[in-house]
């Protein structure tokens, strides 16, 4: 039955009707040279003006043209099948990474309420059951956010709520309110702000590409790894790398990982949770901004540099 299966799959189906139709082209070629002479004879006893040299290829071309033609027709209908199956595979992934992702902090959540309701515990763990709750509160927030803003029809025209913000300054803000999640992980981090510019931006975007860019650094990097974000000035651009020492790409997933619901699959990503949402957001928003959000790895297994960079011109003197 799966042999049968797979025998029909559409990918076996198009590779046979290309198979048939190179067939079927040749056959149609050589039937047509072998009795040319025979087609010539017969047309020219009913009428000798019927068939001059001009007809012979007409005839050839018009058989080649029809065959091409319906190779096209087939060709354009693997293209979207293979197209719907893409996206229909992405829809699945997508529903079976949210739910795991809504799933996982709201069942923290309910269980430290239990504990707090039905037993009687000290102030220190009372004061850490609601640290706790309140990052599962805000990691379920970003979550939302990033579905709130990747199901907008065009995300490339979202309106920004710009204002003056101190890049050095709000990195700082943005770093310590991950302060939590850095000492679950072990990991050492390392701020280091070479200026610190004034630029004009949505401070509430900016802070969704900053939490997006840290949240993966943490979740594809091993417990007791290390974490730098470097700001820099690089010709009319201001520079922030997010260096760490996670499992990295390969080149071939460089190119994918700003779209909309790709995730590196292997075996090193299989039980990490995300839904694919967060860097092709936080690529849509650094390009509003007239920037740009690139990635570097030296390969897999030896951690990746996300770069996220800020035009000069719309900033202020620093």
């Amino acid at each position: 039955m799966n042999k049968l299966r797979a025998l029909f799959h559409p990918i076996m189906v198009f590779i046979g009707v290309q198979i048939a139709w190179i067939v079927l082209m040749v056959v149609w070629i050589n039937w047509y040279l072998e009795n040319n002479l025979s087609i010539k004879e017969f047309a020219q006893e009913l009428r000798p003006d019927l068939f001059t040299a001009e007809v012979e290829w007409l005839i050839l071309f018009e058989g080649c043209f029809l065959m091409l033609l319906i190779l096209s027709g087939v060709y354009v209908i693997f293209v979207y099948w293979n197209k719907q199956n893409r996206l229909n595979q992405m829809q699945s992934n997508f529903v079976a990474s949210v739910s795991h992702e809504l799933k996982s902090p709201l069942a923290s959540i309910q269980l430290y309420l239990e504990t707090l309701k039905y037993q009687d515990v000290s102030k220190e763990d009372s004061k850490d059951f609601i640290e706790t709750m309140l990052s599962d509160t805000a990691r379920l927030s970003g979550l939302i956010e990033n579905i709130l803003q990747s199901s907008k029809a065009d995300p490339k025209s979202m309106e920004l709520q710009t204002q003056k913000i101190d890049l050095g300054q709000f990195l700082s803000e943005v770093v310590n309110d991950h302060k939590r999640q850095f000492e679950e992980k072990n990991c050492e981090v390392k701020l280091q702000l070479e200026a610190s510019p004034v630029l004009i931006l949505d401070k509430k975007a900016l802070q969704m590409v900053f939490n997006n860019l840290i949240g993966n650094a943490l979740r594809y990097s091993p417990v007791g790894s290390s974490l730098k974000i470097h700001l820099h000035r690089t010709g009319r651009f201001w520079d922030i790398d997010f260096m760490d020492k996670g499992i990295g790409f390969e080149k071939k997933d460089m190119k994918k990982v700003f779209k909309k619901f790709y995730r590196v699959q292997n075996k090193d990503t299989q039980n990490i949770e995300g839904a694919g949402l967060g860097l092709f957001i936080s690529h849509e928003i650094v390009k509003n901004h007239k920037g740009r959000l690139k990635v570097m790895s030296p390969g897999r297994g030896q951690g990746s540099v996300f770069t996220v960079s800020l035009p000069i011109s719309r900033g202020l003197t620093v």
